[in-house]
C-alpha cells in the first residue's frame, strides 16, 4: 500500500471563502511551490469529472450567495454544466451578470477544491503536480 507524501488539506480550509487561500493551501502540499497570480492571468486546471460529480448540484460547491445566484440566473444547475462551460470557452464567467472577477475567482477555486476532494487519495498528488505545471510562468 502506497501512502501519500502530501497530507490532505483540512476540510475547514476547503470551506474557506477566500479563493486565493483555497488554491494556495492545496498547492502548498508541494514543498517550495507557490502559485502567484499574474495580472490578467487565470488559474488553470484540468477537469476530471465522473458522472456522479457532473450531476451534482452547484450547491455542493458552497459558493457565496452572489456567486451562486449569478450561476443560477445564467442557467447552471450542476457541476458538470458549469465545468463544461468553463472548460470550453474563455471568460464565460465574465459574461454572466453580477459575476465579477472576485466571483469568477471564487467559482474556479471552488471547482478546483471540489474536484480535488472527489479524487481518490492516490490520484491527488499527480493531479496537484499537473496543476502546478499548467500554471508555471513560462514568460
Amino acid at each position: 500500500m502506497q501512502t501519500s507524501v502530501l497530507s490532505d488539506p483540512p476540510a475547514e480550509m476547503l470551506r474557506d471563502r477566500d479563493p486565493a487561500r483555497i488554491v494556495q493551501e492545496i498547492m502548498s502540499r508541494f514543498e517550495g511551490v507557490e502559485i502567484r497570480r499574474r495580472h490578467g492571468a487565470r488559474f488553470r486546471f484540468r477537469f476530471y469529472l465522473t458522472g456522479t460529480m457532473a450531476g451534482t448540484s452547484i450547491e455542493a460547491l458552497e459558493l457565496s450567495v452572489r456567486s451562486f445566484n449569478s450561476l443560477r440566473r445564467a442557467g447552471f444547475s450542476t457541476v458538470g454544466e458549469l465545468a463544461e462551460a468553463v472548460a470550453g470557452e474563455e471568460n464565460v464567467l465574465g459574461r454572466i451578470r453580477n459575476c465579477g472577477r472576485k466571483s469568477a475567482d471564487e467559482i474556479m477555486a471552488r471547482l478546483f477544491a471540489y474536484q480535488y476532494e472527489q479524487l481518490k487519495p492516490e490520484r491527488r498528488d499527480a493531479y496537484l503536480l499537473e496543476t502546478v505545471l499548467l500554471n508555471i510562468d513560462r514568460s
